[in-house]
């Protein structure tokens, strides 16, 4: 079958697999979602603003900076399907682009049963495939790493200059690109004895460019430098997704990654040698491995390397196999397998995506704010439901919100307050929601993450009166 013809099929498999789990439910999956397109929405309608977009407690706050902005630029297109409808068809289609780079990239490398990599990449975890569902940047940011790897393997510099670019303006974590640079050119001096700069002046070329291409320029160099060297280090003591895994959940969600690892050493046991872009994929699959260990958002970028390593370790014995005739039994296990470990982890999957779609209860609470709170007052939230009231109504601040680290960075003692109300650990006759913050408005969602929030408003309840209340959250007015 011609190539392109492959890559289409394979595209629209992934586009109807994705999409049978996204539409799953009719909302926006997760959270951030709903800030992501809201955003695009706000470009599109008023260009680069730089104010009113973010919480009013955080750092972005005092300087805004659109560090994820060609990431809003392509949204934009998807708003006008309708901000819910368009970010989930936005999931999808680079969920299906991330895969089709993927299987082109196995193609490339002449890897045999490039499809059944690629599926196996797709159900490696539930917890990775949760993420595909998420509106968010990783699906592109993991396609230009590995066209990064591409361009590398054939030097061509040019087009790995403007992949950089894009990847800085992209996401921050476009110095996991830089990773795969170094790294290549490490194995490229050890293994050919080359030295050859040009890759690195082309890298280099690419960021400069992308961070002075960018609207919010020179903000923006700011932000990253933050978002990269504290952001995403402080984050760990507050956001869930860079925190590390208790042990039992480390090993269920990661079963299949140790059973990869294992194949490998013992294949590598087995021949006694390994090639150089062998050798590349299993060192950058074992950095994501550590990292994920210690922070479990890395394992979006540790199964794809994991995968592409394993295809090539295990592609020469697949070639022996089917010389001598023994790859008919192993290959229908293998699809069995495929299919049995698909089924279980689309079916936690399922329940998955329904315990994170609930912020769709708070439609009534953000229907009342809309109509009823004045323009620009101060609502104090707890930051997890910061992005959806930010959807439905954009013209009133928020006090926290988008990355618990912004509000530690901003002003670290009144934020270790915050956390100990909505811990429940703040005891004190002094009301700190006002005195910190002095909000207009206060919101509580009828859930787990504020009932601690809901004690101290009851605890303080003679400085707020109930302006609107149903079954699944609240708006206080400060008297």
């Amino acid at each position: 079958m011609e190539k392109n013809i492959r890559i289409a099929l394979v595209f629209s498999i992934f586009l109807i697999l994705l999409g049978m789990m996204q539409f799953t439910v009719p909302q926006i999956i997760g959270f951030d979602g709903y800030y992501n397109i809201k955003a695009a929405k706000i470009i599109k309608e008023s260009g680069f603003v730089k104010e009113g977009i973010a919480p009013e407690n955080t750092i972005l706050a005092d300087n805004y900076a659109d560090i994820q902005i060609l990431f809003r630029i392509l949204l934009i297109p998807f708003t006008f399907l309708g901000l819910e409808l368009g970010a989930k068809i936005a999931a999808v289609l680079f969920g299906a682009i991330a895969f089709s780079v993927f299987y082109w990239f196995l193609l490339q490398n002449n890897i045999k049963y490039s499809f059944f990599w690629s599926m196996l990449y797709l159900v490696t975890s539930e917890a990775l495939m949760y993420r595909f569902m998420l509106p968010r940047q990783m699906p592109l940011a993991i396609s230009l790493l590995i066209l990064t790897i591409y361009f590398l393997q054939n030097r061509r510099y040019y087009l790995l200059s403007f992949t950089v670019l894009a990847h800085v303006l992209l996401h921050s974590s476009f110095v996991f690109q830089f990773l795969v640079i170094g790294l290549y050119f490490i194995f490229e001096k050890i293994f050919s004895k080359k030295i050859e700069y040009y890759p690195i002046l082309c890298s280099v070329i690419g960021l400069i460019a992308g961070l002075i291409f960018n609207p919010y320029f020179p903000n923006n160099v700011v932000m990253t430098y933050l978002q990269i060297s504290k952001v995403n280090l402080i984050g760990n003591l507050y956001n869930v997704e860079w925190k590390a895994w208790i042990f039992i959940d480390f090993v269920k969600n990661n079963i299949l990654v140790l059973i990869y690892f294992a194949i490998i050493a013992l294949a590598i046991f087995k021949a006694k040698k390994i090639s150089k872009d062998k050798l590349f994929f299993l060192v950058l699959a074992l950095f994501f491995f550590v990292y994920a260990i210690l922070a479990r958002r890395m394992q979006e970028y540790l199964v794809p390397f994991l995968v592409i390593a394993l295809a090539l370790i295990l592609n020469d014995y697949l070639q022996i196999f089917c010389e001598n005739g023994l790859f008919g039994k192993l290959k229908y296990a293998a699809i069995m397998v495929l299919i049995i470990v698909a089924g279980i982890n689309f079916a936690i999957l399922r329940e998955d995506i329904r315990d994170n779609t609930f912020l769709h209860n708070f439609k009534n609470c953000s229907g009342w704010i809309s109509n009823n709170v004045p323009k620009n007052s101060l609502i104090f939230v707890n930051a997890y439901a910061f992005s959806y009231l930010f959807f439905y109504n954009s013209e009133v601040k928020y006090t926290h919100g988008i990355d618990l680290a912004y509000s530690y960075l901003h002003d670290d003692d009144r934020f270790k307050r915050y956390i100990r109300i909505l811990q429940g650990t703040l005891k004190s006759d002094v009301d700190y929601i006002i005195k910190d913050y002095n909000p207009d408005y206060l919101f509580s969602g009828k859930v787990e993450q504020d009932a601690q929030l809901f004690n101290y408003i009851v605890a303080h309840k003679k400085n707020y009166k109930a302006v609107y209340e149903d079954k699944w959250c609240a708006v206080l007015k400060v008297k």
